[in-house]
C-alpha cells in the first residue's frame, strides 16, 4: 500500500505544481483561451492533480481561478472604489510581491494546509494597504496564513491586530512566524474563541475579518460550518464603529465558472450564511462578493 502523503501549506501550490508547465493553463493566464474551455481541461486533468494529492473538489475550485492575479485584485479595487467602500483603488504592490516570495520561500507551515489562494491573499493585503487600520481582529485566524499579508500591511503603519482562534497547535504556528518575521510586536494571539475573547474585551476594531469554520456536524445549528459567521458577526458588531471594515472568507454566491459542482456549494451557503447575510444587510452599508477562487466578502458598517 502506497503510504498517503501529508499534504501542508497552500492548496494552490499543489495544483500550481501540476499546470504550471500545461500550454493549456499558461494560455488561460495569457486571456488565449475562454474559461469553459479551461474547465474543460482540468476535468481532462483531474486524474492526475488529485495524483499529486489535491483533493477532488478543488479540481471544480480551480475552475475559477482569475486570469491574471494581479489584474483580478486591481479590478476589484477599482469596484470598491467606485462604491464608495474603498478611499482609493492604489496598493504598494511591490512591497506585496516581495512579501508573497517571502512567504513563498520561508513561511511554515506545521501540519496545517490552507485554501487561500493567490489572489485572496493580495486582495487582504491590499484592502489593509488602502484602510491602514488601527485596530484589527481576525476571527477564525487558523495559523494565520491568511492574516500575515495584511499584518505586514497594519504594522507597517503602526497598527495592531488581535489573533483568535482555539486551536493552540494552530496558534503556536502563528506565533513561530510572527517572530521569524518581526510582527509578533504588534499582534495578540488569543487562544480562545471569538465569543469568549469578544465577551471579555472592552476594544473596539476598525477592521474585521471572518474565516471560522465550525464541523458540520455540530449539534447548534449556528454552529455548523459557515452558519458561524452570523453567531460571530452578532459579537463582534458591538466592537466595529460606523466605517469599520468586514471582510469575510468563503462568501461564494456567483458560479462564475458555469459548472454544476457549485450549485450544491452555493446552495448550502445560502442555507449557512442566511441570518448572516441578514444582519449583513440590516448592518453594513454596503457588501460586495469578490469571485475570487473560494469567495470574498467585503463590507463597511453603516452610520
Amino acid at each position: 500500500m502506497t503510504p498517503q502523503r501529508t499534504i501542508v501549506g497552500p492548496i494552490y501550490e499543489i495544483a500550481h505544481s501540476v499546470l504550471a508547465e500545461c500550454a493549456e493553463f499558461q494560455q488561460f493566464q495569457a486571456g488565449g483561451i475562454a474559461r469553459a474551455e479551461f474547465a474543460g481541461f482540468l476535468d481532462a486533468m483531474a486524474p492526475a492533480l488529485m495524483a499529486a494529492g489535491l483533493p477532488a473538489e478543488d479540481v471544480h475550485f480551480a475552475k475559477r481561478y482569475p486570469v491574471s492575479e494581479g489584474a483580478f485584485v486591481a479590478d476589484r479595487l477599482g469596484e470598491l472604489a467606485r462604491r464608495g467602500l474603498l478611499p482609493s483603488a492604489g496598493y504598494d504592490t511591490v512591497r506585496y510581491d516581495e512579501l508573497a516570495a517571502e512567504m513563498r520561500a520561508h513561511h511554515y507551515h506545521g501540519r496545517f494546509r490552507t485554501y487561500i489562494y493567490p489572489e485572496e491573499a493580495r486582495l487582504l493585503f491590499a484592502i489593509a494597504d488602502v484602510v491602514r487600520p488601527r485596530s484589527a481582529i481576525f476571527l477564525g485566524s487558523y495559523y494565520g496564513y491568511w492574516a500575515h499579508a495584511a499584518l505586514t500591511a497594519i504594522a507597517a503603519d503602526g497598527g495592531h491586530a488581535v489573533l483568535v482562534d482555539p486551536d493552540p497547535r494552530a496558534q503556536e504556528v502563528a506565533r513561530y512566524n510572527l517572530e521569524r518575521s518581526g510582527l509578533a510586536h504588534a499582534v495578540e494571539l488569543a487562544t480562545t474563541t471569538g465569543e469568549e475573547y469578544l465577551g471579555a474585551s472592552p476594544r473596539s476594531f476598525d477592521f474585521v475579518v471572518l474565516d471560522a469554520e465550525g464541523p458540520r456536524t455540530h449539534p447548534d445549528p449556528e454552529q455548523r460550518g459557515k452558519a458561524i459567521y452570523g453567531r460571530l458577526f452578532r459579537h463582534v458588531l458591538p466592537h466595529m464603529p460606523p466605517g469599520a471594515y468586514l471582510v469575510c472568507h468563503n462568501i461564494l454566491f456567483q458560479d462564475i465558472a458555469e459548472c454544476p459542482y457549485f450549485d450544491g456549494i452555493i446552495a448550502r451557503n445560502r442555507g449557512e450564511l442566511g441570518p448572516f447575510l441578514d444582519l449583513v444587510g440590516r448592518e453594513l452599508r454596503d457588501f460586495v462578493e469578490c469571485t475570487s477562487t473560494e469567495g470574498v466578502g467585503i463590507g463597511v458598517r453603516a452610520g
